[in-house]
């Protein structure tokens, strides 16, 4: 008889065991299902101030820049982060930035003329290249570097800013950039690095970058002004023509063309991103809005799954203890009956939710696919002469050098030269 009142207990002891097991491993399920479609982020807290001179540079001092196109980077390879992103998204808003990063650099009123180009050319003074890292509507991070005419690297650094909906409502009736903070960020920065510099390395960057644009355009007259170190990429001055060299006059004349170019070509990217800051800034918008109903559907969802999860379990638990009791009571297989079936209900719920979930995202893709037919580029106009700009930027850029070139063959009356 003790025999078999141990051997039951040993039984009792394996049941609640297993009972145990059963119970951690829904529970666990149950914490796993918490995991949030898209992480929760925090906003910038207040406002970056913008670094201004405090007194007027004067001319000869002031740099000017260009600001290349930003690199699109790499699109988002999760499924939820990269939907109602496309890579025409990317294309629009790397046109969009580098315009917002021009208008902050003018307003420190540490530059000359700033100005958007699709690549470098051979006279920028102060070349700013970004690239997207993220950008979601939510979030923004962009890679920056800087480097001037002489070779010198400013500096290569990330960037970042995070905004809510209740940032963008603040920002829509003044027509401010939501994320404004992140280009003051980048313009104190070049600020900052431009108030290290002497005078003397300020001009030399002007001077070089005039030997550059020079020797590109007519390499045969212009060889032996400067040296490369082919190991830091650095420029070195070896000797300057003089300041009444006719050939230098003409290279002059053609690079105040050049900047007529650069003008225009800054002039259509304004218009770009006049066109469209009103439906990216909704779009940027509706994709946050869109994030923010997916979270509270994925906590709703979850919330419900622990419900059900626990009325299962409950329901496991009940149905354990009522095959270990001795006794009986018609009571509780209705019990157990009741807490499995709301369990099970409570399931079948949140599966509704889910697909709730998907249908909104599903129609942030539609918000992608509609945005980049928006924005698409147009015609650029230069001279009278209608360039239609196809391909990479590189190549559209091209363009506008053959036209330069064409006009260097007019002014001296030679021929064009061959890369």
């Amino acid at each position: 008889m003790g025999r078999i009142q141990k051997v039951q207990k040993i039984d009792t002891l394996r049941n609640r065991s297993i009972l145990r097991g059963l119970v951690v491993s829904l529970l666990l399920a149950v914490l796993l299902s918490n995991c949030a479609t898209y992480r929760r982020v925090r906003p910038d807290k207040g406002k970056v101030a913008l670094e201004s001179a405090q007194t007027e540079i004067p001319e000869p001092l002031l740099l000017d820049v260009r600001i290349q196109t930003f690199d699109l980077g790499e699109l988002p390879t999760s499924e939820n982060e990269s939907r109602g992103i496309s890579k025409e998204i990317r294309q629009a808003e790397s046109k969009y930035m580098a315009v917002q990063l021009k208008h902050a650099l003018y307003q420190t009123g540490y530059w000359g003329s700033v100005r958007v180009v699709p690549a470098e050319s051979s006279g920028d003074e102060v070349r700013v290249t970004g690239r997207i890292l993220k950008s979601n509507g939510e979030e923004l991070k962009l890679k920056i570097e800087a480097f001037d005419a002489v070779g010198r690297q400013w500096f290569e650094k990330n960037f970042k800013g995070a905004v809510n909906e209740q940032m963008y409502k603040e920002s829509s009736g003044e027509q401010i950039e939501v994320f404004q903070n992140v280009y003051c960020q980048i313009a104190n920065e070049l600020a900052a690095y431009y108030k290290t510099m002497t005078q003397d390395q300020i001009l030399e960057i002007r001077q070089v970058s005039e030997m550059r644009f020079a020797k590109e355009l007519v390499p045969s007259a212009f060889t032996g002004y400067l040296q490369k170190n082919e190991k830091t990429g650095r420029f070195t001055i070896d000797r300057l023509p003089a300041e009444d060299d006719e050939m230098l006059a003409r290279v002059r004349r053609v690079r105040e063309r050049d900047y007529m170019l650069v003008d225009t070509l800054d002039v259509n990217y304004e218009g770009l991103h006049r066109d469209m800051r009103e439906v990216y800034t909704n779009w940027r918008k509706s994709r946050l809005l869109e994030m923010n109903m997916i979270r509270e559907v994925d906590d709703a969802k979850n919330k419900e799954l622990a419900k059900g999860a626990l009325l299962v379990v409950s329901g496991a638990i009940l149905g354990a203890l009522y095959g270990q009791s001795e006794g009986y009571n018609p009571a509780i297989p209705a019990i157990i009956g009741a807490a499995m079936g709301a369990g099970v209900a409570k399931i079948f719920e949140a599966d509704k939710i889910k697909e709730e979930a998907e249908i909104n995202k599903a129609a942030l893709e539609e918000l992608g696919i509609s945005f980049a037919a928006e924005v698409e580029p147009t015609v650029l106009k230069v001279e009278g002469e209608t360039i239609e700009l196809t391909g990479s930027a590189e190549v559209k850029y091209e363009q506008w050098r053959e036209v330069l070139r064409k006009l260097y063959q007019v002014e001296t009356g030679t021929e064009m030269f061959t890369k």
